[in-house]
């Protein structure tokens, strides 16, 4: 190999703000540590921490070092030690990425399990930062080895740094989810595993020995985390695994078709764009039950081919209309996207020479594809829904839940639920990716006919406008995954645009001035790549997994005592009610109590924030009678708290509606504070002013 070349000034000013920033980062993380483990006590006292500091403390100053030697004429002779360590690395060619993965393994155990609740948050943003700037130097050396090349061009080098950070950012979120795989035989959260129960009523009689009704709230999910019940007496790891694998599958499997469709030939660049993806929609999050009916249009759409479209909308909106009522419209507005983006209007409509009549008729023949894709996908999906109804024998009034629910609008600002505010953290969001669009589209050097811009720019803020509406309802507005089809679809808009994959019109009259034009922008471009990195990879490497679980101890002794009120009630042939935790009956760590299908808290719940006064009245009346010997339940509160905490609003519902009238007929048996749960009896005269 040839001796390395100089770097240019636009690489020296490169390299200096990359020397500038992880000299920053590493100081901040470096000051947070030693503060913490001083206040503990812990800096001079602990050879660990001691030694960490120390290790810190020299990498700083080594950054900072070698950032003052790169102003002075000893940079040169640095550079070149660089390059020649980069030239010796890239002998070990795929040996490289081995490295690198090693790597990326033990920065996720260190962060995830070693030092989950210790490292404080900028030092594990310098962690990740350093971790992806040596995964870069690898990637480089692997690069440099496999194609024989001598030097990298700036775009490939640029490109390589952005996958280095975003495969990173994407193994780290795949650790954190795997730390959800065990078999803790309780909830992970408050409704973690009650979805595992209501995939299970898909085969109730075979679990429960009874005909449950199928699940009302979001079928189109539990269907597809029912597969591992095909596996008779599948554990419930193999559950968490499988959602983990749903996650991760359908989120990738979504980028990967995307990629596909824009063409991306380099695999580096294609796999960069399928991370990316991948983290964006974790920020919402898009849920993978939805990403289902995007991954088939995406899969089976041709501009040129309208009924192979037709028929893979129609498939799409059948999945939807047992998905979410929101994205009914939502395959059809993503065929009509993609075929806007990739159809010119015909030459017709835009020569000075035809008639007005024709225009419109050569108009009417552009737009009839989207607008019957739409009409025709979101009647399939009102259709697939009430097939649904009729088939799940569940009560009509039961699915029309959303639109009775309160909408709390103050939720769309900054609020004790989502202290950012759903309206700013869209902005926050979106707004970077609306900028790149808006460049990409200008450096393009192509004409666009106002029609096609109207047409996507109106979907996208119909999709926005319903996502913040939906946002609003009681037991939503704590993130902004109910903008999730206004998030997919500017996702594949930025995809289009970014590597110039839309179809213009007609050619800019003068290439060159576009040329100029882009040039010109070539630092706003850079900006807004640099914030559409950061606020998709941001979120997913702070989240911080899953908490420390009770010991074995104390799991062990909380089942041996809901075991022994279920069997004193199941000898009296008495009922017992799992508002909470009824994996344990579908899992069978409780075995022989009789399922009642009703008042599972999941559901309970969105039956009390819709008001469904019909199914409240029969569990309040069920209450009063004292049908159950036991109840099961997280701990019951009644204090209300107003729209001044967390969840205000839902908890005070779930008191009115729930724990009051509870409390009223029954008295806590048992407190189960390590699970947290409260066993239940009834009481033997009712309180005072009881309904």
């Amino acid at each position: 190999m040839h001796a390395p070349t100089k770097a240019s000034h636009s690489q020296k000013i490169a390299i200096r703000s990359i020397l500038a920033f992880t000299f920053l980062l590493t100081a901040l993380g470096l000051y947070q540590f030693a503060s913490q483990a001083y206040q503990a006590g812990l800096l001079f006292l602990s050879r660990r921490y001691l030694l960490v500091f120390s290790a810190a403390l020299v990498l700083c100053l080594a950054v900072f070092g070698i950032l003052i030697a790169s102003f002075t004429p000893s940079w040169h002779r640095l550079n070149r030690l660089a390059s020649r360590g980069i030239y010796s690395l890239a002998r070990l060619r795929y040996i490289n990425l081995i490295l690198f993965a090693l790597l990326l393994i033990g920065y996720c155990y260190l962060i995830l399990y070693r030092h989950q609740t210790t490292l404080p948050l900028m030092m594990r943003l310098s962690l990740f930062w350093l971790t992806s700037l040596a995964g870069y130097v690898l990637l480089k050396a692997a690069w440099l080895g496999t194609k024989q090349s001598q030097s990298l061009d700036a775009e490939t080098e640029g490109a390589l740094f952005i996958f280095a950070l975003l495969i990173s950012a994407a193994i780290y979120r795949i650790a954190v989810y795997l730390t959800e795989v065990n078999n803790y035989p309780f909830t992970l959260d408050w409704s973690e595993a009650s979805r595992y129960y209501y995939a299970s009523l898909y085969f109730s009689k075979q679990i429960y020995g009874i005909e449950v009704p199928p699940t009302v709230l979001h079928p189109s999910r539990y269907l597809m985390q029912a597969l591992p019940f095909l596996l008779p007496g599948s554990p419930l790891w193999l559950h968490r695994l499988w959602q983990v694998l749903l996650w991760v599958g359908v989120t990738t499997l979504t980028g990967w078709l995307l990629a596909r469709r824009l063409n991306l030939v380099e695999a580096h660049k294609r796999w960069a764009f399928i991370c990316w993806t991948f983290l964006f929609l974790l920020v919402g999050p898009v849920y993978y039950h939805l990403q289902v009916a995007a991954i088939i249009v995406l899969a089976g759409f041709r501009k040129d081919r309208f009924w192979l479209t037709t028929a893979c909308v129609l498939l799409g909106s059948l999945w939807a209309g047992i998905s979410r009522i929101n994205w009914f419209p939502v395959p059809g507005i993503i065929a009509a996207t993609l075929y806007f983006l990739e159809t010119p209007i015909h030459p017709q409509l835009n020569s000075t020479g035809s008639a007005h009549t024709n225009q419109w008729r050569t108009l009417w023949r552009y737009l009839r594809p989207p607008l019957v894709w739409g009409l025709l996908g979101t009647i399939t999906a009102f259709v697939s829904q009430a097939i649904y109804i009729s088939w799940s024998g569940n009560a009509t009034e039961q699915f029309a839940s959303s639109f009775s629910s309160n909408l709390l609008w103050y939720r769309l600002l900054p609020n004790p639920t989502y202290p950012m505010g759903v309206l700013p953290g869209a902005i926050l969001l979106c707004l970077p990716m609306v900028a790149l669009i808006y460049l990409s589209i200008r450096a393009a050097q192509g004409i666009y006919h106002w029609l096609r811009l109207a047409a996507i720019i109106g979907m996208l803020l119909v999709l926005f406008a319903g996502g913040l509406v939906v946002s609003t309802k009681i037991g939503g507005g704590s993130n902004l995954h109910n903008l999730d089809a206004f998030l997919t679809l500017l996702m594949i808009i930025l995809g289009y645009t970014f590597f110039g994959k839309q179809v213009p019109d007609a050619s800019a009259e003068s290439p060159q001035a576009g040329k100029q034009q882009g040039e010109a922008h070539s630092i706003w471009h850079l900006l807004a790549i640099a914030t559409v990195l950061l606020v998709s990879i941001y979120p997913n490497i702070t989240n911080r997994g899953l908490r420390e679980l009770p010991s074995q101890a104390e799991i062990d002794e909380s089942l041996q005592r809901i075991i022994r009120a279920v069997e004193s009630a199941t000898q009296k042939q008495d009922e017992v009610l799992f508002i909470g935790e009824r994996q344990l009956l579908t899992f069978g760590v409780i075995r022989g109590v009789k399922l009642v299908p009703d008042y599972e808290r999941v559901f309970l719940m969105e039956m009390v924030m819709s008001g469904n006064q019909n199914y409240l009245n029969r569990f309040h009346q069920d209450l009063k009678s004292q049908r159950f010997d036991v109840i099961i339940s997280e701990p019951l509160y009644t204090r209300y708290k107003g729209n001044t905490e967390s969840f205000g609003e839902e908890n005070d519902a779930w008191v009115r509606y729930v724990s009051e009238p509870i409390l009223c007929y029954y008295e806590v048996d048992r407190n189960l504070r390590s699970i947290p749960l409260q066993i239940l009896a009834p009481r033997q005269e009712a309180l005072p002013d009881c309904p």
